[in-house]
């Protein structure tokens, strides 16, 4: 049996894109004022801590404004009849859905990042003004820890930055803006993204850096990458202690990764030969480079590298061959056979994946590790499920060929997902020599409360995105972004129609498809698509955010490595979350300054964010009071 507490436990973290859409004007404090930024107080219930929340918008003139706006971070008792970590009860006035979605992200991710069974507390925020946009996540993590642990902040430090699942601190906009208009009301020293932009000084075409701008108006400007670097600043206090540790595989562990980077050099290699006609060059091309790079890596016994370069080639080869295959079927069959034969085969691919789903389930895991690593690992068919029901909505309102050819792209991609990304998956996670047992009923309740919290913050970061675009999330006909649209509108659908848990695998299910709403609706928002960027990959890597997508890659590496290293130092297994953070991780390193750049960083941030999820609730349910 394993019994919780609160332990402090942060990692190095990372980054997610984001714009922030703020208000032009302040009202009058309702729940406090700046002079009380960083002090703790006694609350019925609980303890609140006022937060200094920076904002920047553009005027009717066209002039840019900012402000500091006071807020409130509130940590509660658990009670009957509320709900856990109740994102909902959010005093302000005027606060939009993208407050309520930095405020959701928060919740969710500094619920996970101090250990916390999100049944034993509630969170509540609240806001004085029209305060909007993500850019307060960082902010009220760092608020909400700190609450965790009773520590005051440095009333004179202010900060701005997203937050993402793991904990990293990403880019907003307004930057400069918001610099300057803390120092005017006193502030000392501004956290700020370590990719902020600097202030373009239009008369010389030249630009300033943000650290130097702060000097200019008075201020110390620290760029940070992680939820714990800022947390120091504000409270001069590590939040997680600097080990020099690095997790390794155990050798059952190994063993799995080399078969699996065999069976993807082989995979890869008889991809190739069966390429259909018609299969876009540029990827066959990419696919033979890899099986050389492979064979490199294996020769090296560099193992993450060879999986890594593989199975990105493969699964881009997938997707081209299934186009191709898909413009055969429209060019013989024409577009009305071509639909309804493509609508037969995803509706046949949905029916098997649902059914590895549940025969992967039907057999209860021996060990916490596996239990609790067990939802992310299942992001590969929870993932192909909402994709395939999505494609099935885009082909309803088909009138192109176009729409069969995009079907075809997601069904060969999401068949090798189901049938071999997730096979190898399991096999390492089976490898891992685990040895601690666990109570299923108390395992089963911890889920259920996870399960809560990330569909809330899910649907929180699906409302921002809507009122962001001005649109709902609905299929097209044009497979928008790759379909991510219409995926997530899926996710958002299986999430909502959740059965209640009656069994552990019930829980288990139900953690994989919000743990799968949580990371895709955090990979929409931060880029508006998440496998395959609609914007052109090299136009992308002539500007400013492939430099932070490379920062974030590497920070969110960074995240899994040091919490999997505190794991493994109290003897618990992590060869999954390693395993799978570091292949990813190598091939978005490998194909930097490529034209496959931006699409391997979206990859490896995809696993590096299931793979923090799952370490950090793992942290959470196995620290033994």
């Amino acid at each position: 049996m394993v019994t919780k507490k609160l332990v402090k436990r942060a990692g190095v973290i990372l980054v997610a894109l984001a714009f922030v859409v703020a208000p032009l004007t302040a009202c009058a404090p309702s729940v406090g004022s700046l002079d009380q930024v960083g002090q703790l107080r006694n609350i019925d219930g609980g303890v609140a801590l006022t937060i200094p929340a920076l904002w920047a918008g553009q005027a009717s003139d066209g002039s840019y404004v900012g402000g500091v706006e006071p807020a409130e971070v509130m940590v509660l008792k658990h009670r009957d009849n509320v709900d856990p970590v109740d994102l909902t009860r959010i005093d302000s006035s005027g606060a939009g859905p993208q407050w309520r979605a930095a405020t959701a992200q928060a919740a969710a991710v500094a619920t996970l990042m101090s250990a916390r069974d999100p049944e034993e507390i509630d969170l509540g925020f609240s806001v004085t003004g029209p305060i909007d946009g993500p850019s307060a996540g960082g902010i009220l993590t760092v608020g909400l820890l700190a609450n965790l642990t009773n520590t005051p902040l440095i009333p004179t430090v202010a900060m701005t930055g997203t937050i993402s699942p793991d904990g990293t601190i990403g880019e907003v906009g307004g930057v400069s803006t918001k610099v300057k208009s803390a120092a005017a009301v006193g502030f000392k020293t501004i956290i700020v993204p370590e990719n902020s932009f600097g202030v373009m000084d239009e008369a010389t075409g030249k630009q300033t850096g943000i650290v130097e701008y702060g000097k200019t108006v008075g201020v110390t400007v620290i760029k940070v990458r992680t939820v714990g670097e800022a947390y120091k600043i504000f409270t001069g206090k590590d939040y997680t202690p600097e080990l020099q540790l690095s997790a390794q595989p155990s050798p059952s562990t190994e063993a799995a990764i080399r078969d699996n980077c065999s069976s993807m050099t082989e995979r890869l290699t008889a991809a190739i030969a069966a390429a259909p006609a018609g299969t876009d060059s540029a990827t066959l091309d990419l696919a033979h480079a890899a099986v050389a790079t492979m064979a490199e890596a294996t020769a090296a016994q560099d193992w993450p590298r060879a999986y890594g370069i593989g199975s990105f080639a493969y699964l881009r080869l997938m997707r081209a061959s299934g186009g191709a295959s898909a413009q055969t079927l429209v060019d013989t069959a024409g577009f009305e056979a071509a639909r309804a034969q493509m609508t037969a085969d995803i509706d046949a691919a949905l029916t098997e994946a649902i059914s590895v789903r549940d025969a992967t389930l039907a057999t209860p895991e021996d060990h916490i590790e596996e239990v609790v690593y067990l939802p992310e690992a299942l992001g590969w068919v929870t993932y192909a499920i909402a994709s395939y029901g999505g494609a099935l909505d885009e082909l309803k309102l088909a009138t192109d060929a176009g729409a069969i050819v995009s079907a075809g792209r997601v069904l060969a991609e999401e068949r090798a997902g189901v049938s071999e990304m997730l096979d190898d998956s399991l096999v390492v996670l089976h490898a891992m020599p685990t040895q601690n047992a666990y109570d299923p009923t108390e395992v089963q309740t911890f889920l259920n409360g996870y399960t809560e919290l990330l569909a809330r913050a899910g649907q929180a970061n699906v409302d921002y995105y809507t009122t962001l675009s001005g649109s709902e999330l609905s299929a097209d006909g044009q497979f928008r972004d790759d379909g991510i649209m219409s995926t997530v509108a899926r996710l958002e659908a299986n999430v909502a129609e959740l059965p209640e848990a009656a069994t552990l695998s019930d829980s288990v299910s139900n953690a994989a498809s919000t743990m799968t709403y949580f990371v895709m609706s955090n990979g929409m928002l931060s880029s508006g698509q998440s496998y395959g960027l609609s914007i052109a990959e090299d136009d992308l890597r002539t500007s400013a955010y492939s430099g932070i997508l490379d920062a974030s890659v590497d920070a969110s590496s960074s995240t899994v490595e040091s919490f999997a290293a505190l794991l493994e130092a109290d003897g618990y297994a992590v060869g999954y979350p390693l395993w799978s953070t570091r292949w990813a991780t190598a091939a978005a390193t490998t194909y930097r300054d490529t034209p496959q750049s931006a699409n391997a960083a979206w990859v490896a941030l995809n696993e590096a964010w299931y793979d923090a999820v799952g370490l950090f609730m793992l942290t959470a349910i196995t620290s033994v009071e």
